[in-house]
């Protein structure tokens, strides 16, 4: 739409605004409150360039992310759900904080919301952890499972399935799972901490420490899928402990004193009708 202006007096008009626009906007840049007021404006206003794109925010929660910020990664992706509601990275990224700080429910929760937009591997298995934190394994398997479905190599998502199958009991089908994601991603200090588990519960104390040990010199800090489990060093410390002791013959109990009677009292009859 264009603006005419043909009349002298329309002329004027637009002069006295434009000078009057001129002077308020000098007024406020000379004064403290003023020059905050102006500077807020602009860096909210629809055309200011420093508005953060949603991909900003992203960049920035990965960055926390790998600081262990988690507090901080949360207030991050509150500020940029609140411009970009819809952003199913952000609510990600902030259901993953929630679950390192132990707020599984509202992980979960967030996720139901976020995957149905963008569904992605890491993300099933971003709640399939939350989801085996509240105990549910049966349902974090089954994320386990489409996170495989989604993609194969994805190794996350073998030793979700290997978690999730050594809390069920079938560690046979665990150790194929953690051996596929030790396959894809040998360097990764939590696939050799869970192989060490399930090795533990075979009861291959050789194998149980060898892979915990692995794991150890790995990454001996590595973050835990969620708070309150034992680390590595913790679990090899107890598998030595545990495979050390010494194993030692019963003792035998008083009442298997009368049977070691009879037979001894047998023998000695025996001998007797020989000799």
């Amino acid at each position: 739409m264009e603006i005419s202006l043909d009349s002298p007096f329309q002329k004027i008009d637009f002069f006295v605004s434009f000078v009057l626009i001129g002077v308020c906007v000098l007024f406020l840049s000379c004064t403290p409150a003023g020059a905050a007021s102006l500077t807020a404006y602009i860096s909210t206003s629809p055309s200011g360039d420093s508005i953060k794109t949603a991909t900003d925010y992203e960049q920035e929660g990965m960055a926390l992310m790998a600081q262990r910020d988690w507090n901080g990664l949360i207030a991050l992706t509150d500020d940029g759900l609140a411009l970009y509601p819809d952003e199913s990275e952000l609510m990600c990224l902030k259901a993953y904080a929630l679950r390192k700080i132990g707020h599984f429910q509202e992980s979960v929760d967030l996720l139901d919301v976020a995957i149905p937009l963008d569904p992605r591997p890491a993300r099933f298995a971003n709640r399939g952890y939350g989801l085996l934190s509240l105990g549910r394994t049966h349902d974090a398997l089954a994320d386990a499972y489409t996170a495989i479905a989604l993609d194969s190599s994805y190794a996350t998502g073998h030793v979700l399935k290997a978690t999730a199958l050594l809390e069920m009991g079938n560690l046979t089908g665990a150790l194929e799972e953690a051996d596929t994601a030790i396959a894809l991603g040998p360097g990764i200090a939590h696939y050799w901490h869970i192989r060490g588990n399930v090795m533990d519960r075979m009861g291959n104390c050789t194998g149980a420490i060898e892979s915990l040990e692995r794991s150890v010199t790995l990454d001996n800090e590595y973050e835990m899928p969620w708070p309150g489990l034992t680390n590595a060093s913790s679990d090899l410390a107890q598998v030595k402990a545990r495979c050390s002791r010494p194993t030692t013959s019963p003792t035998p109990t008083q009442a298997a004193f009368p049977s070691l009677l009879v037979v001894a009292t047998t023998g000695i009859m025996v001998w007797l009708i020989r000799k």
